[in-house]
């Protein structure tokens, strides 16, 4: 259980979402079946030699949405965008976005467990814990909840989950209505 992260506290914070390049593939259908998309991104970049760390983007809450329609974007982060490298990525037939810092988001980090077996089982739990501890959060916090969590009136504004092997954890981000919208042609 301790391995699986059950026992670990989730803090929720406000903080900043920082500048991002990312490149990627759109996904649609279950959020449980991004991995093989995840699989073949990684491929690709690791035969191509690209620092990065990845992310995945989720547009729709999966109470709201029927699961063959929710939309994600499985991607990285690319820690040295430069030209060269951008170039490398669009000859993979990688689309490239670019996320634009906001002052404004919730956030929380889940820690990797140690055990190779687990990480699946681990990778499944974090969410049930992190997204209910920021609607926790969200619920015991009113004046946060209303000053930009309240209704993203269809904005395409989605949840990042950075999962970051060196740091050994995934961060979690909830961004606020007043970010600028990602992807808003992919309905």
């Amino acid at each position: 259980m301790h391995e699986l992260g059950f026992f670990y506290k989730i803090n929720v914070i406000r903080d900043k979402v920082p500048k991002m390049t990312v490149a990627g593939i759109r996904f649609k259908g279950p959020y449980q079946n991004t991995g093989k998309p995840f699989n073949e991104l990684e491929k690709k970049i690791t035969e191509a030699n690209i620092d990065v760390i990845y992310i995945g983007l989720y547009f729709d809450q999966v109470q709201n949405v029927p699961a063959d329609k929710l939309r994600s974007f499985v991607g990285a982060i690319i820690k040295n965008p430069n030209e060269e490298t951008l170039n490398k990525l669009k000859e993979m037939e990688l689309e490239i976005i670019e996320i634009e810092e906001n002052d404004e988001s919730l956030q929380a980090y889940y820690p990797y467990t140690n055990m190779k077996i687990l990480e699946p089982f681990s990778m499944m739990c974090a969410p049930m814990r992190v997204y209910p501890a920021m609607t926790k959060f969200l619920e015991q916090h009113p004046e946060v909840f209303k000053s930009g969590y309240d209704d993203y009136k269809g904005k395409n504004i989605p949840c990042f989950e950075i999962y970051d092997s060196v740091a050994g954890n995934t961060r979690y981000i909830l961004q606020n209505k007043n970010a600028k919208e990602i992807l808003p042609d992919f309905k």
